[in-house]
């Protein structure tokens, strides 16, 4: 161990070396007059200096000197909270702040006198110092290491991240691998490059849909086998691991581009192994990764929602990222080399619909919806810039993501159009301004489910949306629960209120009753479907009561699409529902969709797509045959969804997402609507 052999070097402070004499960094050791400030300490701690650096590789920029951490549950002496102090730490400098301050630390070091011994009781010395470095590692959410020496003898501890005020003593410290050295090792590494169409050169692929399904799924080498085999995680506990994943690595491709930007030096990412990477190392600084992510999330959606962010924040404060360090190597291996930014949103998208949910069918399967049934939803919805969508039962926000998708598609052949054919300075990302209004302020998402709200929120985020007002909530409660007693909507209040939105695309759970007293009479209090003959029912099947909760959340002239099981349709006792639809909407077409349709996910129930169009004013019961009989009803039967009986992809790669029977459905009812 390179912390032996102390000798006194720099008993004297003109023998320290110029360049740890002059760093503003140390200077602290040192008076006016160049002499020490702590005769007896400050050369133990000049010595431990020069072996980080010239040993572990540790550059004199990511160390600080004479810190101090309150920690409100620390070490008290005399009834008095004891407030750790530590004489160096060393920061990781893979991470700074949005002005260039280094802010994550990683060692920490406590020198004391020649003459105190290391586990001796004498005033002043082993314990107090001990107590010291224990109240700051305590205090600090990222510091693994802290040595403690006299420079005679020496300990080095490594804190146990599952009882993080506990440290163990090992035999020596990791090499450090400063940030430029971590860009010398490592293959993928962000630069400066004019000649590329943002100055940035990121060294990492867009993903196919393919390889994204090899890279996180259920093979020997994917993802998914690695946290199963490696961490013994049940399928949910998986999915919510990858979840984590994918945010802290997405969020780490911007930070290292920002970071690029910012300082014009090279950087390797996070996400980045070379032969050179400690495995401890890394497993801290991915969970920092993440935490930086929370943190970002939570800033950022401030700056829109101000202090009601609690349903809103993909992860809250108690969730962490930390599996075993050869856990997170081999993830972090298998995700180096791919772009998540750079990604398609198909493709970003396809891995929540197609790899989560197929891995996942008996947990998950229910919060899918198969990418052809979206596509045909959106296509046949057409929705612009001009309108505010929403969905109550969103799942993983892919009904959003897509909305999303078109709109930007529509908007990038518009400002292409209006810049004489030439896509020249548009940016397809954001290519109208009208296009960042709507992506910021018009998507709205709730999901009862919180776990499954992480999956929603980090596919939004991902796909650009990181404003989308996406919240867990229950979308069956009574309506004042849910708008806080606000009666109006549009335009003053967009969102889930009473007529807040233009456009609703939703896929509600089938299958179960709702029976709650105080939900279905308010329901019929504004003339729900709940009210039947003048009585409230004693229960509704969810999916009616979500049809009824859409109509609500719609204002007048909005478009409703939702996916129906036929029962709803066809089924004799169920005419009354039928009924009241008509009374409260205009109905514009019904696609029906084969059986085998949700067969992926593990369910064969008949459905079909319903377009219902809000009308201005409800009509009477009495007034039920006056409902316009030339209204013209789109009707059509898919037989080919692109996928077999068995749930098997069936279809050509070209039409996997959009098979023949959905585009002509598409633009046959495009043409009906003329939109």
């Amino acid at each position: 161990m390179p912390f032996s052999d102390f000798t006194n070097p720099y008993k004297n402070p003109a023998d320290v070396p110029e360049k740890y004499r002059q760093h503003i960094n140390l200077q602290k050791l040192f008076k006016a007059d160049g002499s020490y400030v702590r005769p007896a300490e400050d050369p133990v701690t000049i010595w431990a200096i020069q072996i980080l650096v010239e040993e572990y590789g540790v550059p004199l920029e990511a160390m600080a000197l004479e810190l101090n951490a309150d920690f409100a549950e620390g070490t008290y002496q005399g009834g008095r909270r004891y407030l750790g102090r530590v004489d160096i730490v060393v920061y990781d400098d893979r991470y700074a702040d949005s002005i260039g301050n280094l802010d994550v630390a990683f060692i920490t070091v406590e020198a004391m006198e020649t003459n105190k011994k290391v586990g001796g009781t004498e005033a002043e010395g082993w314990v107090e110092h001990l107590n010291r470095l224990n109240s700051y590692m305590s205090a600090s959410p990222s510091a693994r290491y802290a040595i403690l020496t006299s420079g005679k003898q020496t300990d080095i501890y490594r804190r146990d991240l599952d009882y993080p005020r506990k440290l163990e003593i090992i035999g020596n410290l990791p090499k450090y691998e400063s940030a430029s050295k971590a860009a010398e090792n490592s293959p993928f590494i962000v630069i400066l490059n004019p000649s590329e169409a943002d100055g940035i050169q990121t060294g990492l692929t867009p993903l196919s849909r393919d390889k994204f399904r090899e890279v996180l799924g259920d093979t020997r080498s994917g993802c998914h086998s690695i946290l199963r085999d490696n961490e013994g995680l049940q399928p949910q506990e998986a999915v919510d691991a990858m979840v984590k994943f994918l945010f802290a690595k997405w969020y780490d491709e911007q930070a290292t581009i920002d970071l690029v930007k910012q300082t014009g030096e090279s950087r390797a990412y996070v996400f980045s192994v070379s032969n050179e990477t400690d495995p401890e190392r890394l497993l801290v600084q991915v969970r920092d990764t993440f935490e930086k992510a929370k943190q970002w999330e939570r800033d950022t959606l401030a700056k829109k929602f101000g202090d009601d962010l609690g349903v809103r924040l993909a992860f809250n404060e108690a969730d962490v990222l930390q599996f075993k360090p050869h856990t997170t190597m081999e993830i972090v291996k298998r995700l180096q080399p791919w772009s998540l930014r750079k990604s398609s949103a198909d493709v970003k998208g396809g891995v929540f619909e197609d790899f989560l949910s197929k891995t996942f069918r008996d947990d998950l399967g229910q919060y899918f919806t198969p990418t052809p049934v979206i596509n045909l939803m959106v296509g046949i919805l057409q929705p612009t810039v001009n309108d505010y969508v929403g969905d109550p039962a969103c799942g993983s926000a892919r009904m959003l993501t897509h909305v999303l998708d078109y709109v930007r598609k529509q908007e990038y052949a518009k400002a292409i159009a209006n810049n004489g054919g030439s896509a020249e300075g548009i940016n397809p990302e954001e290519p109208t301004q009208e296009f960042i209004k709507f992506r910021d302020n018009h998507l709205f998402g709730a999901e009862y489910s919180r776990n499954v709200m992480h999956v929603a929120r980090v596919n939004t985020l991902m796909n650009g949306a990181q404003y989308a007002d996406l919240k867990v909530m229950d979308s069956l409660e009574r309506l004042g629960s849910i708008t806080g007693g606000i009666k109006e909507g549009l335009p003053e209040r967009p969102g889930f209120y009473l007529g807040g939105l233009t456009m609703i695309l939703t896929n509600p759970p089938f299958g179960s009753k709702v029976t709650n007293d105080n939900v279905l009479k308010d329901f019929a209090s504004r003339d729900g479907v709940t009210k039947k003959n003048g009585k409230v029912v004693k229960s509704i099947p969810q999916e009616v009561a979500f049809l009824n909760r859409c109509l609500e959340f719609l204002a007048p002239g909005g478009k409703l699409a939702i996916v129906l099981p036929d029962g709803v349709l066809a089924n004799s006792t169920t005419q009354d529902v039928r009924d009241w639809i008509l009374r409260w909407a205009r109905l514009k077409a019904i696609v029906s969709l084969p059986q085998e349709t949700f067969r992926p996910y593990g369910a064969a129930v008949k459905t079909s797509v319903v377009l219902l169009e809000k009308r201005d004013i409800a009509l009477t019961a009495e007034s039920q045959l006056e409902i316009e009989q030339d209204d013209k009803i789109y009707m059509a039967r898919i037989d080919d969804i692109g996928y077999d009986a068995s749930g098997r992809v069936s279809a050509s790669e070209d039409e996997v997402n959009e098979p023949p029977e959905v585009r002509k459905a598409i633009t046959d009812l495009a043409g009906l609507l003329g939109r």
